[in-house]
């Protein structure tokens, strides 16, 4: 207790009340934060027990021009836990080389004159009886929707939500879910938004990262955010009832209340990636890019306000009223799209006005396995969500008569291409379409030291820029600047994904920089190792790196029931006769999947167990 005298009196010296005698100076210093002209680096702990996240939520306050880098999983002492120097001498040479002042965060106002807010497609169906959505539950016409979440949103500004507080969305899949985003937009609020196959661990991270100051859900996930700390200090609107929540149910007024008008520039979501390739990232975007994004949908893929979509994807949900397009969630658990077999496929097809699909991987190979010959007409299927094959892409086609495509794209910039040429077979990985107008794609060499944009033919890192493109990973400077690249003036994004454009200016995606196969002679993506393998087998394969990069093997698992063990001699023998590179190891067993999409391959997972394995642990 002696030893620890100085941090007692350390602490007891902290201004707590007005008493203090130093309580004075510290309201005069923190007053003082919002007039500095410096740049500032803050560099926090997610796990902090003492200068918790509300902290960093005051900081900002006072501070907006500051630049954030949460570290997720450090706590008290951020430099024991996480290598922060790296993070700290970029920003210093940032800093340092453009010789720069601090400046509040610019605001974008570039097509303000044009701009139609995202809300619009919902508002101007509000007199309109046809549905809007349709679920297990049965169909909402658009007028239901409009004036609910109207309704929504004047309670919301009533109860003292302003423009850019953030609202942890934590509404199941469904028309109330619809309803309580488009209320927190036309409120002027900022929906957060985090895959619940994040786990509860991995929501509560994400959550508490995003700071909001509201959270919206039913008395079932309000329960759980209040027991498992994803959202302290928010404040809480239930669809139902809920202990100290504001009530929807019951803090209904018909009271007009003014809704703000929301401009290109304001913040409109932080959506977290499902962390099917890397940690989760909370990736912002402003109203402008929404908007803009919502226009190349209707402009790329026809879609028709008449005849509707129905998806497998449950975030693609918002696209429905954004776009002011009917939309059809299939009677499936939404963390399962695998379970879209034939029959409810059709169902969901016969009992509504739809022409469009957009399915994950998952949900496509179910409806063609479960078909049996028969066939369902559709006008458009989009797949999304992972690498496609030319033979599912064909199969899906074969089943809906259908124009299949597979557009490229990623939670920071979708859709980047028009997903023609799915259905077109090509020796190099998928072919995704040519880029969409407005959209530009480039080609980077891997060797960090050149990083200089390839030509046509030749494989690399794929970057983007587009009008609909994020604004920025939310509270990750480090990982911003690392994704950012500035050409001529634009920002373009380092996607991680590799591929190439060929002569005719169709992008080939290939896989995953980090899942490409480092060997001491060449780098290889693993696409290119297993198409070919897929191909001959008709089974799913997965080829994966063992050992240190610069000196891997490949080894190739293919699917099949069971732990991962060694491959047949007949199966190895195929695999060796049909690729053109060494293969070191074949093995069969499961290969792990994402929970979201149940077609993303885990190739790390894999390349650890496989390691494991083969090292005879």
């Amino acid at each position: 207790a002696e030893r620890r005298t100085a941090v007692a009196e350390f602490v007891a010296d902290i201004p707590l009340s007005e008493a203090d005698v130093s309580w004075n100076a510290l309201q005069k210093s923190a007053n003082n934060l919002s007039n500095l002209d410096v740049p500032l680096l803050l560099v926090w702990g997610g796990r902090d027990r003492v200068f918790h996240d509300r902290f960093l939520a005051d900081l900002l306050q006072r501070a907006p021009h500051a630049d954030v880098h949460r570290f997720p999983q450090a706590a008290h002492l951020v430099p024991l836990d996480e290598p922060m120097a790296a993070i700290a001498s970029t920003w210093l040479e940032n800093v340092l080389g453009s010789n720069s002042v601090a400046e509040q965060p610019a605001e974008d106002s570039s097509g303000s004159d044009s701009f139609v807010a995202i809300t619009n497609g919902l508002l101007s169906r509000c007199n309109d009886d046809e549905a809007a959505f349709t679920d297990r539950n049965g169909a909402v016409s658009w007028k239901s929707l409009a004036h609910e979440a109207t309704d929504i949103a004047r309670t919301l500004v009533r109860a003292g939500l302003s423009v850019g507080d953030r609202v942890a969305m934590l509404v199941p899949p469904s028309s109330d879910l619809l309803a309580a985003s488009f209320g927190v937009w036309l409120a002027g609020g900022v929906l957060v938004v985090a895959d619940s196959g994040l786990g509860a661990r991995g929501l509560r991270t994400v959550l508490r990262g995003a700071i909001p100051k509201w959270v919206f859900g039913t008395s079932k996930t309000l329960s759980a955010a209040k027991a498992l700390g994803w959202t302290p200090g928010a404040r809480m609107i239930c669809t139902s009832r809920f202990p100290h929540a504001i009530s929807l149910t019951t803090h209904r007024s018909s009271t007009a209340v003014d809704l703000p008008e929301l401009r290109p520039e304001f913040d409109a979501a932080v959506v977290h990636t499902s962390g099917s390739t890397g940690p989760a990232k909370p990736v912002r975007y402003r109203h402008g890019a929404l908007a803009a994004q919502r226009d190349v949908i209707v402009e790329s893929f026809r879609m028709s306000a008449e005849q509707g979509f129905l998806t497998s994807f449950a975030p693609f949900i918002l696209l429905g009223p954004a776009l002011g397009v009917p939309c059809v969630l299939p009677d499936i658990d939404v963390t399962k799209p695998a379970e879209l077999d034939f029959d409810r496929f059709a169902r969901v097809i016969e009992s509504s006005r739809v022409d469009v699909a957009w399915l994950s991987p998952a949900s496509a190979r179910r409806i063609v396995e479960t078909a049996n010959g028969r066939t369902i007409e559709l006008r458009l299927v989009m797949l999304a969500g992972a690498p496609i094959s030319t033979q599912l892409a064909s199969s899906i086609a074969a089943v809906t008569g259908a124009d299949v495509r597979s557009p490229w794209g990623m939670t920071e910039a979708m859709p980047i291409t028009d997903g023609v040429g799915a259905t077109t077979s090509v020796v190099d990985g998928t072919n995704t379409g040519k880029p969409l107008a407005g959209a530009e794609v480039m080609v980077l060499s891997l060797d960090e030291s050149v990083r200089q944009s390839l030509p046509n033919g030749e494989w690399g890192e794929l970057a983007v820029h587009a009008p609909w493109m994020f604004d920025g990973y939310d509270q990750q400077w480090g990982t911003e600047q690392r994704s950012e690249l500035m050409v001529k003036g634009q920002r373009f994004h380092r996607t991680g994904d590799l591929g190439l454009l060929d002569g005719n200016g169709d992008l080939h995606q290939l896989g995953r920089v980090q899942h490409a196969l480092f060997m001491a002679t060449r780098t290889v993506p693993s696409v290119l190792v297993e198409d070919p393998i897929s191909t001959k087998l008709g089974r799913q394969v997965a080829a994966v790196g063992i050992g240190p990069v610069g000196t891997q093997v490949i080894a190739v698992v293919v699917q099949a029931e069971g732990k991962l063990r060694l491959a047949s001699a007949e199966v190895t023998a195929q695999v060796r006769q049909c690729s053109v590179f060494e293969i070191a190891a074949v093995l069969e067993g499961e290969l792990p999947v994402d929970i979201r999409h149940q077609s993303k391959i885990k190739r790390e997972v894999l390349a650890v167990t496989a390691s494991e394995f083969l090292a005879g642990r």
